[in-house]
C-alpha cells in the first residue's frame, strides 16, 4: 500500500467516524423526535444548492464570497461536533479557537482537521433532518450533476479554482508522500503532490450513513464500509490516469455506499 492511499484511507474514515459518533451522540440526547425534511425539501435543496454555486462563480472575486461562507460553515460545523460532547460554552469557544488557528495557521495538518471537524458536523446536521429516501435522491442527483459539472459545464473546476485563488479550498488535502505532510496550504498547487477530494465526496456518504443510523446503527457501519470502498477506488482511478485530470468522484462513492447499505440487510 502507497503512502498516499494509506493518507487517503485515514483521512476519508476520520471524517466518518468523527460523524458518525456525533450522530450516535446527538441522538442519544435527544429527547423530541428529530423531525424531517419532505422529498420536496430536498428537491428545493438541490435547486438551491445549484443556483448558489452560480451565484458564487459570478460574484465570488469581487466579493470573498467564498472565504466568508467558509468560516461560517467552520463555525456551525465544528460547533456541533464539540457541542455533542462539550458544554455550550466550551463548544462555542473551542470553534471560535479553531477558525482563528485556520486563518493564522494555513498547514496542510491544520486545514484538514479544520476540513473533517466542519464537514462532520454539516452532514450530522442534515443527515439527522433528511430520511433515507431523500438521502437517495441526493445521492443520485448530486452524484448526476457531478459528472456534468466536471465533464461538461466544467464550473466545478472554475469554481475550485477561484476557491484557491481567494485561499480557500473545500477539500481535504492528501499528500502522496511522507514529505508532503507538513505542505502549506497557501501554496497548494493540484497536483503537487497532493491528491484532491471535495468536501462533497466526503459529505454525502456520511450524510447517508447518518440518516440510515436513525433506523439501524448496524446499516450505517455498512454504509461507512461501502463508502470506503468507493473512496479507494477513486483513489486508484486518479492515482492511474496518464496525466493529472479532474473526474467526479461522488458517482463511485455513491454506488458503493448504496451496495453497502443494501448489503447490511442481508446480514
Amino acid at each position: 500500500m502507497s503512502i498516499g492511499l494509506l493518507f487517503h484511507i485515514i483521512i476519508f474514515s476520520t471524517v466518518q467516524l468523527i460523524g458518525i459518533f456525533t450522530a450516535k451522540r446527538v441522538l442519544l440526547q435527544r429527547v423530541v423526535p428529530i423531525q424531517e425534511f419532505s422529498m420536496v425539501s430536498a428537491m428545493f435543496s438541490f435547486i438551491l444548492a445549484i443556483v448558489l454555486v452560480f451565484v458564487l462563480l459570478k460574484f465570488a472575486k469581487r466579493m470573498n464570497l467564498f472565504k466568508y461562507l467558509f468560516y461560517f460553515l467552520i463555525i456551525i460545523g465544528s460547533k456541533l461536533v464539540f457541542s455533542a460532547f462539550l458544554p455550550n460554552l466550551a463548544a462555542s469557544t473551542l470553534s471560535i479557537l479553531l477558525l482563528i488557528t485556520f486563518i493564522v495557521r494555513k498547514s496542510l495538518l491544520v486545514h484538514n482537521v479544520v476540513l473533517a471537524l466542519t464537514i462532520a458536523g454539516v452532514s450530522v446536521s442534515l443527515g439527522l433532518s433528511f430520511g433515507v429516501g431523500t438521502v437517495l435522491f441526493l445521492l443520485g442527483a448530486f452524484s448526476l450533476y457531478d459528472v456534468i459539472a466536471v465533464y461538461r459545464s466544467k464550473h466545478m473546476v472554475s469554481m475550485f479554482k477561484n476557491m484557491v485563488g481567494q485561499g480557500v479550498i473545500m477539500a481535504v488535502l492528501v499528500p502522496k508522500t511522507i514529505g508532503n505532510i507538513n505542505s502549506g496550504s497557501r501554496t497548494f498547487k493540484p497536483g503537487a503532490g497532493l491528491f484532491v477530494l471535495g468536501s462533497g465526496d466526503l459529505a454525502f456518504p456520511l450524510l447517508f450513513a447518518v440518516s440510515v443510523m436513525k433506523v439501524s446503527v448496524l446499516a450505517s457501519w455498512f454504509v461507512f464500509a461501502g463508502a470506503l470502498v468507493g473512496a479507494t477506488l477513486v483513489y486508484y482511478l486518479l492515482a492511474t490516469q496518464s496525466e493529472p485530470r479532474a473526474m467526479p468522484a461522488l458517482p463511485p462513492i455513491a454506488v458503493c455506499s448504496l451496495l453497502g447499505f443494501l448489503l447490511s440487510f442481508l446480514v
